[in-house]
């Protein structure tokens, strides 16, 4: 991947400033006054000319204001109008998010503009509460501010001043840069942790809720050029010069609500407008950065030393000793997040600490491998990532995990991730495939993307042999084997926190989706130490279906093979089978991994039939997925086969069709049925 520079920054400057000042004009000037605001509110109509929503955003305006340091000044001006009482009621309160580390907001204007254009100025009387948590616990905070009754056609107006900066490594809320507490007059916890650099991405939509303008402006020092792209959609921009600032301005106009078409729908950042923009000039520097600020972070001390020779003892290989080193990394490490101290957030704790708590997020279960890796003997380096989206090419702040990456001996770099791999023989899991990541190496690396997985590596194999008598009842053993991401699941789905009887129900849930009343014997369930990453799952349940067949009143028997009904179904396991059944999709779809699944069945029919009738073969074959059947008779035994293929983990709109046509094919092989009619004498 070709590295970023100065001249991209030059690129995107002279770019807007050759835009003919005829399309400067096209730039939406701020409300000079209360009556223009009053008629910008009217201006944005009802429900029904927004598309039915509830609320509207007449006008979002940012204006940030960035130092030499780095620190930046946020000041921002939103007007949001409701459309109908469930709007209304929506509006009750006014919530502002903050970190008490990183920044700190203040209330400058609040007031309720009304639909008779009357303006209501109210108090900033606000609460200061801990936001809810769950799992992290880095003390982020809200602001809280009550609104009067408010009828539609009304509107809430606020404008606020943020100092500090928002930091996404690791998408978590909390401290990130300092010590916590006020530290009055002292705003060195509010510059960021790239020192006199800024970087931004702004989205120019809203969930569920149109926007009518979107205005972002951002002001750096002559010496801070600023590169940005435009992703996903048209952003309005122009950039101007004076003797002290380098001005940036971005817009959009009507901006429709953004709805996720569907639970699977990409990431809103790979398909909705967005502006992401960085003084940093590339990712290499950005890479020293992250391995500078952490690197005092993996010295081992004895206990350490002494737990990594255990954990090693008798291994031969690298692959094996890195393994256990990151299985116990993954397993003996809780995920729980507590603050910790400076730098919470982009900095990764010491490792005889981590050792000890035993507790942190996927950074400190990264660090504690980095950290053992290194005492093993190890070159290994913490790196930045993001699961479940793209990275941009600009070198703003765009990740939400953290995980290891050890420097072979041919040179190449092997990736770990301790918090992803429980209860999974991988050390880098294959839902990870095709996800960018940038190395914090002493020599500073590009951004880079991992290797794809194939199908093959995300398998389900599900061997069946039953018996099925002549008045219809059906008796058989399923056992099932998987590799990769498929058989993480399992175990997760049997293993964490189940009792038996919640595993015995996990089995008759199973057997449950051949057939109305199948019965599963608990003596007849057999499953080896779901929690020994280090030996291949292996699933065995022998079941019994009373009138499975039809039998019926000219003496033929009809039914589908049990492994016709998609066995192991379901949105982790399968969620190619629940697609959205449409014509056409727009945004795109994250099925996260290319997998595959085998199922191989042997029925032994009953004495004096014979096959009237095989289910239909079918091959399908295209660049999205394939789909194989094959069903076949020897003697007084059946056998069926189908082998259902998925090849990418993102299914582009264009490439939908393709999945389509598999999808549909694969979901109606159950009402392909089996036709057995009597021996004639």
């Amino acid at each position: 991947m070709p590295r970023l520079g100065p001249l991209v920054a030059i690129a995107g400057i002279l770019g807007a400033l050759l835009v003919p000042p005829r399309a400067w004009a096209q730039e939406p000037p701020p409300p000079a006054d209360d009556a223009a605001l009053a008629a910008l509110v009217a201006s944005s109509g009802d429900q029904d000319a927004n598309g039915g929503a509830d609320t509207v955003v007449v006008m979002r305006r940012t204006v940030v204001t960035v130092e030499e340091s780095g620190l930046a000044w946020f000041d921002n001006h939103e007007i949001v109008k409701c459309l109908s009482e469930k709007g209304a009621a929506s509006l009750a309160r006014i919530r502002l998010d903050y970190d008490p580390s990183s920044n700190e907001v203040t209330v400058d204007r609040f007031r309720v503009i009304r639909a008779d254009g009357s303006i209501l100025d109210l108090p900033a009387k606000t609460l200061d509460l801990p936001q809810p948590q769950r799992g992290i616990y880095w003390g982020a905070r809200m602001l809280q501010l009550p609104v009067p009754r408010l009828v539609p056609g009304d509107a809430v107006e606020i404008r606020t001043t943020m100092k500090g900066f928002l930091i996404a490594y690791l998408e978590e809320p909390g401290s990130k840069i300092a010590d916590r507490g006020p530290h009055p007059g002292d705003d060195s916890r509010f510059v960021p942790p790239m020192r006199g650099h800024f970087y931004d991405v702004v989205t120019f939509h809203q969930a569920d809720v149109p926007v009518r303008l979107r205005h972002y402006t951002v002001r750096t020092p002559r010496d801070k050029p600023i590169q940005f792209e435009v992703y996903n959609g048209e952003v309005k921009s122009y950039v101007t010069v004076d003797d002290e600032h380098n001005v940036y301005r971005f817009w959009r106009e009507e901006v429709p609500a953004f709805e996720r078409e569907d639970r699977l729908a990409l990431s809103a950042s790979d398909v909705a407008p967005k502006v992401v923009l960085a003084t940093v000039p590339d990712w290499p520097a950005k890479s020293r950065w992250f391995c500078e600020v952490n690197a005092r972070q993996f010295e081992a001390d004895e206990a350490i030393r002494a737990k990594v020779a255990e954990i090693t003892r008798g291994l031969r290989t690298d692959d094996d000793r890195i393994a256990a080193i990151v299985h116990w990394a993954a397993d003996e490490i809780r995920y729980s997040g507590i603050t910790m101290g400076k730098g919470e957030g982009y900095t990764l704790h010491p490792g005889p600490m981590i050792f000890r708590d035993r507790s942190g997020v996927c950074k400190d279960k990264a660090g504690m491998a980095i950290t053992m890796l290194r005492a093993a003997g190890y070159t290994v380096y913490p790196a930045m990532t993001m699961a479940g989206a793209r990275v941009e090419r600009i070198p703003a702040d765009q990740f939400n995990h953290c995980v290891g990456a050890v420097r072979r001996d041919d040179g190449s770099w092997q990736l770990i991730d301790p918090t992803w791999v429980v209860l999974s023989p991988e050390t880098w899991s294959s839902r990870e495939g095709q996800q960018h990541y940038v190395i914090g190496t002493p020599d500073g690396e590009d951004l880079m993307l991992s290797p794809a997985f194939r199908a093959e590596d995300n398998a389900l194999y599900v061997r069946a042999a039953s018996r099925l008598a002549a008045n219809g009842d059906l008796a058989g053993t399923l056992v099932i084997t998987a590799s990769g991401a498929a058989e993480q699941q399992i175990r997760r789905d049997l293993a964490q926190g189940l009792s038996t009887r919640q595993r015995q129900a996990w089995f008759e849930e199973l057997v449950a989706r051949i057939a109305p009343g199948a019965s599963v014997d608990p003596v007849e369930v057999r499953y080896a130490d779901l929690k020994n990453w280090r030996k291949p799952i292996r699933l065995e349940v022998s079941y019994r279906i009373p009138g499975f067949a039809m039998v019926g009143l000219d003496g033929r028997i009809r039914f589908a093979p049990p492994t016709a009904r998609h066995l192991l179904a379901g949105p982790r396991l399968a969620p190619h089978l629940d697609v959205p059944d449409r014509d056409a999709i727009t945004q795109g779809l994250m099925l996260w991994i290319p997998r595959m699944t085998s199922m191989q069945e042997t029925i032994a029919l009953p004495a004096g039939f014979r096959v009237a009738r095989l289910p239909a073969g079918r091959n399908l074959d295209n660049a999205m997925a394939s789909f194989e059947v094959r069903a076949e008779t020897s003697g007084r035994s059946l056998s069926f086969t189908h082998l259902l293929t998925v090849k990418e983990r993102i299914v582009p709109p264009e490439a939908w069709p393709d999945l389509r046509e598999v999808v549909r094919v694969s979901r109606d092989l159950e009402q392909d049925l089996v036709v057995l009619e009597r021996r004639e004498r």
